[in-house]
């Protein structure tokens, strides 16, 4: 849906996009914890704590080298988005403590949840900022109380540096609590996940993307499941199965803003952000770096925010101090692939350091240009472009790799959708009702942007008193002579081996 070549065609079937990354890369996407996706596992071998993840993410790690040995000196990236803001700093640091040898080379995170101390308060502070709530007006000042409340709360806690708090998770309502109105003759709130669009209440963006009806409807077809050898599985795909976060509660995990710097002594990080976000909005992000400390200092220190066009147009900012890069990206949503598929590729091929110089066809001829470091460079525009075929022969797709290994830049993303879509199920399942008025989309840029649409009808995924999600519990039909996908349970109430992924 997000990075990847294909998207929904609203008729059962996929269509071709551009922008996908992987044009240069080779992506594995990763439904953890066991559970979500076409994961599955019993019940009583859900996950607890992101520690428990990160031991079970090794253990993928290694037996997906042992069966793809090919992978195992290539250049690899962890990258993900929302609550993945959590599973990535921890991932990462587990991965480069560990003594497999993965040639991690750096992680990026998308409008990610990382801490709760600077990201809570950043709801009042986004939504007077973006004119959602009316300074010193009702609104503003119920939300004012909510905020000091929660920071209250959260200096209250002395064991542990919370992922999230359940009064502060109902802060996000109780600011935009006032704005709920009536619209076409339905009750609407505002998008949490695009400030630019509505819902129904009390969806206020459960129902977004209006792609996620069709997801379904292919994934659930059976020679699909058949096709990507899902059929192990005892149920049907779902975005979110309320039993995963129910037990995977991280109450004694600190949150990731705490390992994220032991993360920068040793690769570089990405945190980008999406400007029509609300829920993981970039002014708490920004805050957060802020306040951070890390390589020897605090805060992004005097570096200067340099200007990022793609195609000619203003695609956003960019600033990078001590291993650390920070993007935001104009007229993007909590899921910025989806909105600008170009603007992100080149985000990530500019992360990872790939030599544009070596690759002359594809995307990466889009001009883009981060202050002075422009590309493609003016030899590679005084070319004429190749026309270019629907398909590539075995002799030109070897010949492109060859250079792009000779870029230096060949690389393995590892892309983890645990919960993408559904990856912030504790705000989705504790949030209050919340309402909603009328975002405008900035007109002022011109950038590449796929059109959004409003979707007011609610997808039928009723689970256990939680709205939009199935929780059905998977299990094995069969068992392999060899059992390849397991992983070491770590659940301190049984000792045995977990299910296999």
């Amino acid at each position: 849906m997000e990075v990847g070549p294909w998207r929904v065609d609203g008729k059962g079937g996929l269509q071709r996009v551009e922008g996908g990354w992987e044009e240069y890369t080779t992506m594995v996407y990763i439904d953890q914890p066991a559970g979500t996706g076409f994961s599955y596992a019993p019940s009583n071998k859900y996950l607890h704590e992101l520690p428990e993840a990160s031991r079970h993410m090794l253990q993928f790690m290694k037996n997906f080298y042992d069966v793809f040995p090919e992978y195992r000196q290539m250049d690899t990236y962890l990258g993900g988005e929302s609550y993945a803001g959590q599973y990535i700093p921890y991932f990462a640091n587990a991965i480069l403590d560990s003594d497999l040898n993965i040639p991690l080379r750096g992680a990026a995170i998308g409008n990610g949840w990382m801490d709760g101390m600077t990201q809570y308060p950043a709801y009042l502070d986004y939504a007077v900022k973006h004119g959602i709530v009316e300074e010193n007006s009702e609104d503003y000042k119920r939300g004012k109380e909510a905020t000091d409340q929660c920071m209250d709360k959260l200096k209250g806690y002395t064991d542990v540096y919370p992922v999230h708090d359940s009064f502060c998770e109902g802060l996000l309502g109780a600011v935009i609590e006032g704005k709920t109105q009536m619209m076409d003759g339905k009750l609407k709130c505002l998008n949490m996940y695009d400030v630019r669009l509505y819902d129904t209440s009390p969806e206020c963006g459960m129902n977004w993307p209006p792609d996620l009806p069709a997801i379904y409807t292919y994934l659930r077809r059976k020679d699909v499941v058949r096709a990507i050898h899902a059929t192990n599985a005892a149920t049907q795909w779902d975005e979110c199965r309320s039993k995963i976060h129910i037990n995977f509660s991280t109450r004694h995990s600190n949150s990731s803003i705490t390992v994220i710097p032991r993360v920068l002594e040793r690769i570089p990080v990405m945190l980008f952000a999406g400007d029509q976000d609300f829920i993981c909005n970039y002014m708490g992000i920004e805050s957060m770096i802020q306040s951070m400390t890390w390589n020897g200092d605090t805060g992004l220190g005097t570096v200067q925010t340099q200007s990022w066009t793609v195609g000619g147009a203003p695609a956003g900012t960019w600033v990078s101090s001590r291993n650390l890069t920070y993007v935001k990206i104009f007229n993007a949503s909590h899921m910025a692939g989806y909105d600008v598929p170009h603007v992100s590729h080149d985000m990530i091929l500019r992360f990872m350091g790939v030599n544009f110089t070596a690759l002359t066809d594809g995307s990466v001829r889009i001009p883009s240009a981060v202050g002075s470091d422009s590309k493609p460079l003016p030899a590679l525009l005084d070319e004429e472009p190749a026309p270019t075929s629907p398909a590539k022969t075995p002799e030109q797709d070897k010949a492109r790799w060859e250079a792009y290994y000779n870029a230096g830049s060949a690389a393995l993303v590892l892309v983890l959708i645990a919960l993408v879509i559904g990856g912030f199920l504790w705000w989705r399942s504790r949030r209050n009702r919340l309402t909603g008025l009328p975002g405008s989309t900035d007109n002022d840029f011109t950038e590449e942007h796929i059109p959004l649409t409003q979707n007011g009808d609610s997808h039928d995924r009723q689970d256990d008193g939680y709205s939009q999600r199935k929780g059905k519990q998977r299990q094995r039909d069969f068992t392999p002579k060899e059992e390849i996908f397991r992983v070491d349970d770590s659940d301190e109430e049984d000792n045995s081996h977990s299910p296999r992924l």
